[in-house]
């Protein structure tokens, strides 16, 4: 299910050989660090962390084209010198295809005409799912220091930081904007520029900025992990909705700030836009979350949390309906399916972000008269109609329930 678009990237994975439309994007960016550094200024920059490239993944794969087959062969090279010449090739053409790609998505201006990538509607979507994958990435310190000669010849360049974040902005999912987040006249920008300095790459960056908006958020006490009861359960929205819980969007700006109101029975969930790359996006950071962050599983546990509410189509309708769900995927069913299939990777420990969540909603689900009121409302004042003609049928029995009594008295 997160199976790449676009382009193979990063050393990690088979690679073939690298396309026309990958060099020019290459060729462009050495361009523009001109004319203070050079191709072999990469190379040796390359040269110099290669080790520690290589220790950033688990194992490599290479692959080489044979023109004489028409299709890619595994490289026998491996470990000897033409090997590493080999790797530092591929690693350049990636992070200078990745720096050009990050600088025409910032500003029109630095497109060529007729850009291949930006004219075509769809490609530059599948290329930042294909920059999410955990496959697809590259060290970030890398990335980061290949950046800095095109800065320094280009000072009207923005940050590496702020270009990474505004390339990949689409995919944040709340209700700050990351210019908001980055802006000189937000109190904690210096505080989020520090925690978003130097994360692993593109996947861990968004984890990082989510974790960050979260730590800072107004209600990050109701959120704190504790121990999950043994057993602990969470109704959908449907049955919620019976038990008399109201739903309502948030207005906090951290995706994953949720809060219930016990006075007025009232769920508050931020608004959650679900599309065709919700599914790569979130798979991809709850695998990398799990495995990086095993003790600090937020967002495993918000998808856990939604996949609990919506158990069937209805459950997404009512949702939609209180425009806490944007569904830009297409029918309910769907949305169900997909977040069953998201479920299924998450390994359910003992501790959840949202247990007392879990033990107020059922908790409130427990007493009795908030399903009668609730049920009362549903069925007989679900809309002005219904509620009209219930108060109609009402006074009616009231003047049949008084002449009757009348008659009878008269007797």
């Amino acid at each position: 299910i997160f199976r790449r678009k676009f382009s193979s990237l990063s050393p990690s994975i088979h690679r073939y050989r690298p396309s026309r439309l990958l060099l020019l994007y290459v060729a462009s960016f050495l361009r523009c660090a001109k004319p203070n550094t050079s191709l072999n200024d990469f190379i040796e920059l390359i040269e110099k962390y290669l080790s520690k490239i290589q220790g950033c993944y688990e194992k490599m794969y290479y692959r080489c084209w044979d023109d004489s087959v028409g299709r890619a062969r595994q490289d026998k090279r491996a470990g000897t010198q033409s090997h590493s010449s080999l790797l530092i090739g591929m690693i350049l053409v990636d992070a200078g295809f990745i720096l050009e790609l990050l600088l025409r998505a910032y500003s029109e201006g630095l497109r060529a005409e007729n850009d291949l990538i930006f004219a075509k509607s769809g490609t530059i979507h599948d290329l930042k799912r294909d920059l999410m994958l955990l496959e697809n990435q590259l060290p970030f310190f890398l990335l980061k220091k290949m950046y800095k000669p095109a800065l320094k010849c280009n000072p009207h360049y923005p940050s590496f930081l702020h270009l990474t974040c505004h390339f990949f902005s689409h995919y944040y999912n709340q209700s700050i904007s990351i210019d908001e987040v980055l802006s000189p006249n937000n109190p904690r920008s210096s505080e989020y520029r520090s925690n978003l300095e130097d994360p692993k790459h593109f996947t861990d960056l968004i984890r990082t900025f989510s974790a960050t908006i979260l730590h800072y958020s107004e209600a990050a006490a109701e959120g704190k992990v504790q121990q999950q009861q043994q057993g602990a359960y969470l109704y959908s929205a449907v049955l919620l909705r019976e038990a008399g819980v109201k739903f309502k969007v948030s207005l906090n700006t951290c995706l994953f700030d949720i809060e219930f109101d016990e006075n007025n029975g009232e769920l508050k969930i931020p608004p959650l836009k679900v599309d065709d790359s919700t599914e790569s996006f979130y798979g991809n950071l709850m695998v990398w979350e799990q495995c990086y962050y095993p003790n600090d599983t937020f967002i495993c546990d918000y998808i856990f949390l939604i996949g609990y509410l919506i158990k069937s189509a209805e459950d997404v309708s009512i949702l939609v309906r209180k425009r806490i769900l944007i569904n830009q995927l297409g029918s309910p069913i769907e949305i169900v399916a997909m977040f069953n299939r998201l479920c299924k990777y998450i390994n359910v420990g003992t501790e959840n972000r949202y247990s007392s969540l879990f033990m107020k909603l059922n908790a409130y689900n427990a007493v009795p008269h908030h399903s009668w009121i609730a049920i009362l409302k549903l069925e007989y004042f679900s809309t002005p109609w219904r509620g009209v003609a219930t108060i109609a049928a009402i006074i009616l029995l009231v003047l049949t329930m008084i002449q009757t009594i009348c008659a009878l008295i008269s007797l």
